[in-house]
C-alpha cells in the first residue's frame, strides 16, 4: 500500500441511512414517504450520504427497494443505537475509518449541514454529533475505534445514545434546528413538505 492509498483507508467514511423504526406514529414506512424533491425519504437520506462518503449503506429494515446494501439488524426494533452498532461492525470489518449515520426521517437535513461535521471528523478523529436545540446522538459520526463500546450499549437495558454521549468524549457543530426536524406523524409532514 503506498502513501496514498493509506491516507485515503485513514479518512473512508461509510455513510448510513438509520431505518429500523416499526414508523407506529405516521402509520406506514417512513423511509417510503416523498420527499419534496420528488424522491422517498429513503432515496433522499441515500443522496445527502452519497455526496460526503465513500460507500452508503441501509441500517435496519424498509418496505421499498433501493440502490445500497442492506444491513440489517441483528435483534430487530431494539432502538437505533443496535443500528449504529451493527454499522460500526460492518465499517470496521470493511475497513472504514468511520461511520456517518442520519437517520432517514430527517428530511430537511442536507449534505451542506453536515459538511462541516465531516471537515471536523477529518482533522479530529473524534466522534462528532449535530446539535440543534440539543444534542442530536443519530446525526453523527462514530470512529470505528467506538464499535465495542457502542456494541456493549447495544445488548444493555439502557440504549441510550444520548445518555451514553454523556459520558464520552464528543465534538458538537451546531445545525439549525429546523434540519434536525424528525417526521414522525402524518401532520408533522405540514411543516417539511
Amino acid at each position: 500500500m503506498n502513501s496514498s492509498d493509506s491516507e485515503r483507508s485513514i479518512q473512508q467514511l461509510l455513510g448510513v441511512v438509520l431505518c429500523g423504526g416499526q414508523s407506529l406514529r405516521m402509520g406506514r414506512d417512513k423511509a417510503a414517504l416523498v420527499h419534496a424533491d420528488g424522491v422517498s425519504f429513503l432515496q433522499h437520506a441515500i443522496d445527502r450520504l452519497s455526496n460526503l462518503c465513500d460507500h452508503v449503506v441501509v441500517s435496519g429494515r424498509t418496505t421499498i427497494d433501493h440502490s445500497v446494501e442492506t444491513i440489517e439488524d441483528p435483534v430487530a426494533y431494539r432502538g437505533p443505537a443496535t443500528g449504529v452498532a451493527a454499522a460500526l461492525n460492518y465499517a470496521e470489518r470493511h475497513g472504514f475509518a468511520a461511520c456517518l449515520v442520519t437517520p432517514v426521517d430527517m428530511p430537511l437535513l442536507t449534505p451542506e449541514h453536515l459538511s462541516g461535521m465531516v471537515d471536523h471528523w477529518k482533522s479530529q478523529n473524534e466522534i462528532t454529533v449535530a446539535e440543534s436545540d440539543r444534542v442530536q446522538p443519530l446525526v453523527g459520526i462514530y470512529p470505528v475505534r467506538f464499535a465495542g463500546l457502542i456494541q456493549q450499549l447495544a445488548e444493555s437495558d439502557n440504549r441510550s445514545l444520548f445518555r451514553w454521549l454523556g459520558s464520552h468524549d464528543h465534538h458538537c457543530v451546531r445545525l439549525p434546528a429546523s434540519c434536525c426536524h424528525n417526521v414522525n406523524t402524518p401532520e408533522d409532514m405540514t411543516d417539511v413538505c
